[in-house]
Parts: structure tokens; C-alpha cells; sequence
């Protein structure tokens, strides 16, 4: 292309100095006219979808970024939830656990208070895993004055006795086994029984009850104090079956025990020696804990 030797249009400078002359001349006339702000409300509605639309990928940019972002901390705050959920249900497990055993104890002291004998609460510590067998092993021995053949109830009535002792530990044979016997007397009619142990921590078998013999379901069945092994008037079971078949001179008579034999982990300790017998010394250490109480 041929370029004109001598350019005869204004020059740049001269371009720039009639531009800034215009622009300060609008600027004027846009404060003191209103002739002018009319044609830029005009120009605006021309003006704004392409400002829209040059705005539009930032803003679109903008909305993912929040979204995306929204998401994430919603996902992050329902796993957070989710383990606090769980840590609370597993706390709330625990309360439960710790009002019961509390409940508990404080039926344990209710019947203590309702004794003259000198008792003491002990722990379970295991039980025996015979299906056949009702014995425990609880958490005081003979340096607590645990003696062998020492009664032992909860908060219903008997559970059993000690049959072994060890330093630390002693085992108790519950009432249900089927090595134990415990003498009874029913006590709406006076009626002497033997209640043996069935295996089953449920259910106790009464001998000795002629068919004839005035026993009913719902009578209770305390302890007569006979043999001197266990303190007399303590529950034992409540009758729940009498069967009289003709031609058997005894009747069938189950019960059920007023202990909680397979419940809990608290017991009673009784220090219990009949009036004629001498009074060994089997007295306890002083127990200051809160599992420990001495009358």
C-alpha cells in the first residue's frame, strides 16, 4: 500500500487536546443539564445486558465455587453429626447402665436397713459357665471375714451361700443348683418344705408337701431357720404350680425365686450365727468404700 507523503488530518495531539476539551465540556454540561442525564438512562438499558453477559462466566465461576464449597462442608458437618450421634448413644448406654446399677444398690441398702444382721455388699466377679450349675464367685474372701457357709440375698430375698473361700475371692452356691436345699416354711400356713434347686435360675422344686398339704400358688415361702444355716424369715420363692396327681402321696409344687439369681452383679453378705453358738471372730476389715456396709 502507498503511504501519502504529507499527512493533512489533524494530529494526534491535536486529536487527544479536542477529546479532553469534549469530555470536560460533557462533563460540565451533564452537571448543569438535564438534557444529557435523560440520554444516559437511554443508554444504560442498551448498555446493561452486554455489562450482564461480560459479568456472566465470573458470576457463574463464583455460584460453582459456593456450591461445590456448600456441599463439601454439608458432607463434613453430617459425618461430624453422625460421630457425635454415635459417641452420645454409646454415653446414653452408659447412664442407663449407671442409673440401674444405682437403682440397684439402693434397694441392696433398703433391705440392709431392714436386717439386724451385720452385711456387707459384694461384687459379682464371674459365674460358672455350666449350664447345669448356679454358682458364682464374688470379690470378698476371708481377709473381708468371709466364712464358709455364710448366707447370701439381694434386694428380694435368698440367693444362696458361700462354699469356698479364698483370700480374695469366695464362690457362692446359689439357691438354684442342684446340690442346694434350703429348708422353708410357707408362711400364710405354717407348712414346713424343703426347696431344692433345678438348675434353672427360674424355678425351684419343693419336696415333702403331702398331697393333701395346704399350699396354694402365690403363697410365699420364706426360710424357717432350721439346720442354722440361714437366718429364719428371709424370702425364698412364691409358689407358681401345685400338681396333686392321684396315687402319689406328695404333691408337685414349683416356685419361683424372689432373688434375681441371673440379674445384677451386686449382693449381701450376712454375718449371721445362730444364739447358741459361740461367735467367731470373722469380723471384717473396716471397709471405707462406698461398695462396703457394716451394721
Amino acid at each position: 500500500m502507498k503511504q501519502p507523503l504529507f499527512n493533512l488530518g489533524p494530529t494526534l495531539h491535536l486529536k487527544l487536546v479536542l477529546l479532553v476539551a469534549l469530555s470536560i465540556a460533557l462533563m460540565t454540561a451533564d452537571q448543569r443539564l438535564t438534557v444529557l442525564s435523560e440520554a444516559r438512562s437511554t443508554l444504560e438499558y442498551v448498555v446493561y445486558p452486554l455489562q450482564l453477559l461480560a459479568s456472566l462466566p465470573n458470576r457463574a465461576g463464583h455460584w460453582l465455587g459456593e456450591a461445590f464449597s456448600s456441599h463439601t462442608q454439608l458432607i463434613d458437618s453430617n459425618r461430624e453429626l453422625q460421630r457425635n450421634n454415635l459417641l452420645l448413644k454409646a454415653r446414653l448406654q452408659k447412664y442407663q447402665a449407671l442409673a440401674s446399677e444405682n437403682a440397684h444398690l439402693r434397694q441392696l441398702l433398703n433391705a440392709s436397713e431392714h436386717t439386724t444382721e451385720k452385711v456387707k455388699i459384694a461384687r459379682l466377679v464371674s459365674i460358672d459357665l455350666d449350664p447345669y450349675s448356679q454358682r458364682e464367685l464374688i470379690n470378698q474372701g476371708s481377709r473381708d471375714g468371709v466364712y464358709q457357709g455364710q448366707p447370701v440375698i439381694d434386694a428380694g430375698g435368698l440367693m444362696g451361700q458361700v462354699i469356698q473361700v479364698g483370700p480374695f475371692n469366695a464362690q457362692v452356691l446359689l439357691i438354684a443348683d442342684p446340690s442346694s436345699a434350703v429348708p422353708v416354711i410357707d408362711t400364710r400356713s405354717g407348712l414346713r418344705l424343703l426347696a431344692i434347686g433345678t438348675g434353672q435360675p427360674d424355678a425351684l422344686d419343693v419336696r415333702s408337701a403331702p398331697v393333701n398339704a395346704d399350699i396354694r400358688v402365690g403363697d410365699l415361702l420364706s426360710t424357717s431357720g432350721l439346720g442354722e444355716r440361714f437366718p429364719p424369715h428371709y424370702p425364698v420363692c412364691r409358689v407358681t404350680q401345685v400338681n396333686r396327681e392321684p396315687g402319689d402321696p406328695f404333691a408337685k409344687v414349683l416356685c419361683q425365686p424372689t432373688a434375681q439369681l441371673d440379674r445384677y452383679r451386686e449382693v449381701l453378705l450376712l454375718w449371721y450365727h445362730p444364739p447358741h453358738k459361740p461367735v467367731l471372730d470373722e469380723t471384717p476389715h473396716t471397709d471405707t468404700s462406698p461398695h462396703g456396709k457394716r451394721k
